[in-house]
């Protein structure tokens, strides 16, 4: 397959634009729920760990998306568009295992590729992840379950390296449920020798999502949507095809919108058990 070039929407371009509502209407009429950027990010940086094509569908068309298609392209993945809201992700031929530092401070989820890349490739260095600034995330519970899986951690210059001659399963305790912390847990120990079992994890839709993915790819993971989460290493991982869940906060968005200005708004391709905890406050 010729490799195409993605839709100018996966683009990482980030502009000023700002919005100007005329507000004071009711909003009426059906909308269609975007795929969650967030389980979009944990199932690209999960395509790290297999030499075969990933299939990722209802991809969010955002600039996230693209950036972190540059990433991943920047490590030697292919990463094509199939469709509006379709990738193909290739990394048989990795060439790194460092994202270049102005790629990685743009976006938190970055730091995904160093799970997988510690898995499939035994070494990883990043640099501290950046993006939006929402408070303070720290990596020490990335970090912390990468030593306690058997990695050695170290800091070289402005990179986190991280190394290992084989990851071990072990018995993980989270200082508190971090979903990005959970994710890369659960890709750096996918194929770890062992079982993994991760308590205080995060219980939230996009780890479920990003576990349904490396199940699908051949890895055991179960307890997923509790705190504790258990990974039956696996000797290898596959390919697969896996459809993005829906933008829990994006549907959330618009029921909010919905309600505050007294409208009536039918919100589609979206999992309503994703937002119980939202439906039972409104």
């Amino acid at each position: 397959m010729k490799e195409q070039t993605a839709p100018l929407i996966f683009t990482n371009s980030r502009d000023d634009t700002k919005l100007v509502i005329d507000g004071g209407r009711p909003l009426h009429g059906s909308v269609d729920v975007s795929g969650s950027k967030n389980a979009a990010m944990g199932a690209m940086a999960a395509a790290l760990l297999v030499a075969e094509d990933c299939y990722l569908e209802n991809v969010p068309a955002i600039g996230d998306v693209g950036h972190m298609a540059e990433v991943l392209r920047s490590l030697g993945a292919v990463v094509e568009a199939t469709s509006e809201h379709g990738l193909r992700i290739n990394a048989a031929e990795l060439t790194s295992a460092s994202p270049p530092t102005e790629l990685v401070g743009n976006l938190r989820a970055s730091f995904l590729v160093i799970g997988a890349l510690l898995a499939r490739l035994g070494q990883a260095a990043c640099s501290p992840p950046g993006g939006d600034v929402i408070g303070q995330r720290p990596i020490d519970v990335h970090l912390a379950g990468f030593a306690a899986l058997g990695g050695r951690v170290s800091r070289e210059g402005e990179k986190y390296v991280v190394e290992s001659d084989g990851l071990r399963g072990a018995r993980l305790f989270a200082d508190y449920p971090s979903v990005l912390g959970t994710q890369n847990l659960m890709l750096a120990a996918a194929t770890a020798r062992g079982t993994t079992t991760i308590v205080n994890a995060a219980a939230e839709p996009e780890v479920q999502g990003l576990a349904a993915m490396l199940n699908s790819m051949g890895a055991r993971i179960t307890g997923v949507g509790t705190h504790t989460v258990t990974v039956e290493g696996v000797e290898a991982l596959h390919g697969t095809t896996h459809r993005i869940i829906p933008d829990r906060l994006e549907a959330g968005t618009f029921a909010i919108a919905a309600a505050i200005t007294n409208g009536r708004v039918e919100i589609q391709s979206v999992e309503p058990d994703h937002l119980v905890s939202l439906i039972a406050k409104m």
